[in-house]
């Protein structure tokens, strides 16, 4: 071939490849990230996450790609939230009270104020100015972005191993595992029990070695933990509080994205929300319904006691919130909101 010819021939070549190749256009780049808990793959957490990890990679065209390390793989709940602070991961959805432990206004939701709440009415006060004020501050004691509304997990009552829990006077001398909350120690303190905080994951081995004789958590972690084989047998609905779960990002990460990905992320984590708390709120009923086929008895207060003691913690509020540095101020937000409610 003449010499001409083969670099015409080497000239259209390369023409051919660069139109071929911006006919594909650039390969999309993926950002990955890494989300904790410490929930089993049949949690409803867990599996409302791997939709939002689907939402938010179809929604980002496959550049936001997130993978979930579930049942404690990386952290305990109440080293997630220093972990994704530190960039150690990039994202955790935990619970209210492991985040208390680093933005003490949160202890709020285990004061007494929200005993007996539904999960409606506690959800309508999260999602407004108490809320919004919350996370702010979560997002400035932690130095972490909190993307959006939060999860609902539901109910919390108090849930016996070692002996039915009957009523109120069967707390007095139990060790309660809580979700690490200081609010729930100083509650189950002042009914004479002692709470305790420790990872969710040693919980059946506290509790078949009788380490614990209760712990504080729902019907559906219940479930899904398969704790009535490890030797819960009563369900008692004292109503303590209504539980959350916090997403927490990490903010390296966060501003390494552009503001579009960031209104992927945002929008993702919204479109989960109305669907995540229906759920939760469908799963706790059938988890309790599936409890006491599996030996969980379930033993109601008797009102008027209920009420009394109620009335006795909420009497307590000022002191405990002192203890536990919950700012005054959010303390009157939050009854002013709650009396809008009554």
């Amino acid at each position: 071939m003449p010499i001409i010819t083969r670099r015409l021939f080497g000239r259209l070549a390369l023409v051919a490849t660069l139109a071929l190749g911006a006919s594909l256009g650039p390969a999309t780049a993926e950002t990955k990230f890494r989300i904790s808990v410490d929930t089993g793959p049949n949690h409803v957490r867990n599996i409302t996450l791997r939709t939002f990890i689907e939402r938010l990679k179809e929604a980002s065209g496959g550049e936001l790609v997130g993978e979930l390390f579930e049942s404690g793989q990386l952290y305990a709940a109440r080293d997630e939230p220093k972990a994704v602070a530190r960039g150690d991961i990039e994202m955790t959805v935990t619970t209210n009270s492991s985040v208390a432990a680093f933005s003490a206004d949160l202890n709020l939701l285990d004061l007494p104020l929200f005993s007996g709440r539904s999960p409606d009415q506690v959800n309508a006060l999260l999602d407004g100015p108490l809320g919004q004020q919350l996370s702010k501050g979560v997002e400035d004691k932690l130095g972490v972005v909190v993307p959006g509304r939060w999860f609902l997990l539901g109910f919390a009552s108090t849930f016996g191993a070692s002996k039915d829990i009957k009523s109120f006077a069967d707390l007095k001398g139990l060790r309660i595992r809580v979700p690490g909350g200081a609010g729930f120690i100083a509650r189950y303190r002042a009914l004479g029990a002692e709470g305790v905080s420790i990872p969710f994951a040693d919980v059946p081995l506290a509790l078949t070695q009788g380490t614990i004789d209760a712990l504080l958590t729902t019907n559906e972690t219940l479930r899904s933990g398969k704790l009535h084989e490890a030797g819960v047998k009563s369900a008692f609905v004292d109503q303590v509080s209504v539980l959350y779960y916090i997403p927490l990002v990490n903010k390296a990460f966060w501003d390494k994205l552009t503001e579009e990905q960031q209104k992927q992320f945002r929008d993702a984590w919204e479109s989960v929300i109305p669907e995540e708390r229906a759920e939760a709120m469908r799963r706790q009923d059938a988890a309790a319904q599936e409890n006491a086929e599996n030996g969980v008895v379930i033993y109601e207060p008797d009102p008027e006691e209920l009420a009394k003691v109620n009335a006795e913690l909420l009497a307590l509020v000022p002191e405990i919130a002192a203890q536990l540095d919950v700012d005054p101020a959010t303390v009157k937000l939050a009854q002013d909101e709650i009396a809008k409610l009554n």
